[in-house]
């Protein structure tokens, strides 16, 4: 009998509890199956979000009213309520809901982002080649393909995510991830929420979603730390850079993070 599946589940752990990434991206991402991420899930304890109809906790008559009397685009919703689009469409639908057109609401998604934030937008997918175009539509509340069209209509041709990672090789777990998603990142947003005392330093309010936003980004002092470990490859060299990660302090510096509560994180990356 074949032993157990080796799985990094600092990595699996960051992007399904914090990221709330469902579990068919996770699995792929950490390269298992779907039941064994979520029996290694609550094996260390994590607790597994429900996408059955009956056991939502969000109520239907909530995203029935979100998407037929405010017009929220499904994919706006799902981030409001860390669901997949998928899942928000699945419901509105078996629900009875009658469904806009996606390219019509796609195209009207872009008009929701200012003009103005457009330039920022593509300035930030050119000069930070570790986000795609997920990393940065979580952001701004809307669909990665909302940022891909942005990015068409200004001459830029998105590539794939896993190319947009210097160290992408196929599927493994590339460097910048391991890095933010290892056991030391979070503890880090552990300690910075403890220190804020779990309360949101914009809003003031205690308890909620909670998130930690990098006053320097993250992606900044990634790019930092490989100029200053430049005799080593983030490809060849990755299990080495990620040891030396480990005892670099701006990456476990709390002074670099502020608690935010979700909606408000959303909102200053979008200024």
């Amino acid at each position: 009998m074949s032993g157990r599946k080796d799985i990094d589940m600092n990595l699996a752990i960051g992007l399904y509890r914090d990221e709330r990434l469902p579990t068919p991206k996770v699995s792929k991402r950490v390269g298992c199956c779907v039941q064994t991420l979520i029996t290694r899930l609550r094996e260390y304890g994590v607790e597994i979000r429900s996408n059955g109809w009956d056991k939502q906790k969000i109520d239907f008559e909530v995203l029935r009213c979100e998407y037929q009397d405010l017009k929220i685009s499904t994919a706006a919703i799902a981030v409001r309520h860390s669901m997949s689009p998928s899942s928000v469409w699945e419901r509105l639908t078996k629900g009875g809901v009658h469904m806009r057109d996606r390219k019509e609401e796609a195209a009207k998604a872009i008009t929701k982002i200012q003009v103005s934030e457009h330039p920022k937008i593509c300035l930030r997918y050119q000069t930070n080649k570790y986000e795609s175009c997920g990393d940065i539509a979580r952001d701004y509340g809307v669909h990665k393909a909302t940022i891909a069209n942005i990015l068409k209509a200004n001459g830029i041709n998105p590539e794939h995510e896993g190319a947009r990672i210097k160290s992408y090789k196929g599927g493994i777990t590339p460097l910048h991830t391991r890095i933010r998603h290892c056991e030391k990142g979070m503890v880090w947003r552990r300690e910075c929420m403890k220190r804020d005392d779990y309360t949101c330093q914009t809003t003031g309010k205690r308890g909620g979603k909670l998130e930690v936003h990098h006053l320097k980004s993250f992606s900044q002092v990634f790019e930092e730390f490989l100029s200053l470990n430049s005799d080593l490859d983030p490809e060849k060299d990755c299990d080495q850079l990620f040891e030396v990660s480990q005892y670099y302090g701006p990456f476990w510096d709390i002074n670099n993070g502020t608690t935010l509560a979700e909606g408000s994180h959303h909102t200053l990356h979008a200024e």
